[in-house]
């Protein structure tokens, strides 16, 4: 069992990204692609 795979198992992983490639690799229960800031 790899981290990732690990921390699923106490916690929701979400990605802050805008790689889509990445987020459908990864599967996060969430997603933003937003990159600004306040």
């Amino acid at each position: 069992m790899n981290q990732l795979d690990s921390i699923k198992q106490f916690t929701t992983v979400v990605a802050d990204s805008g790689d889509i490639e990445s987020i459908r690799h990864y599967h996060p229960e969430d997603a933003t692609t937003n990159p600004l800031c306040c």
